[in-house]
């Protein structure tokens, strides 16, 4: 799964969804996180002690999701900014791409709300977001919202 949130590892992701999805590693992928040792370490420590916890760079992790192994694991990717994920989806090997993509919280917690689309209580986009979401759906890249493993999950395009 690649799920795009604003928290990266927090509770919903770390507790709930890796057991849902019976993960065996969680990637933090972004270029600006993966070089403030703060940061990191704080992501690193909100991870279950039980999950191999990565933060890589867009480049860094493509070399690591495209390595033939990585199929063999259960790796939930979560990600903050959509520009990185659309470089990640289209550097992705066919077998490489996750089963399921998944926007939820994101777009409330920087930037200023005003010049956002409200799309769900959780989820506001710029009007470049709303344009990446539609190129990557054309693409054959469908997103869902889906908060919790427990919420039905809504198709993107339709919500935009």
């Amino acid at each position: 799964m690649l799920r795009i949130d604003d928290r990266l590892i927090h509770g919903q992701v770390a507790v709930v969804w890796s057991k849902n999805l019976n993960v065996s590693r969680i990637i933090v992928i972004s270029d600006s996180i993966s070089k403030n040792e703060i940061q990191k370490s704080a992501l690193k420590m909100a991870a279950p002690e039980n999950i191999k916890t990565f933060i890589q760079p867009v480049d860094e992790a493509l070399k690591l999701l495209n390595d033939p192994r990585a199929a063999k694991l259960s790796i939930l990717v979560v990600m903050n900014d959509p520009k990185e994920v659309r470089r990640v989806l289209e550097g992705l090997k066919p077998d490489a791409k996750p089963e399921t993509l998944d926007l939820a919280n994101y777009g409330r917690i920087v930037g200023d709300l005003e010049g956002k689309h409200k799309i769900t209580d959780t989820v506001y986009l710029t009007d470049d977001e709303i344009r990446i979401f539609k190129d990557l759906s054309s693409e054959n890249f469908k997103f869902i919202y889906q908060p919790l493993p427990s919420d039905t999950a809504k198709a993107l395009d339709d919500l935009i």
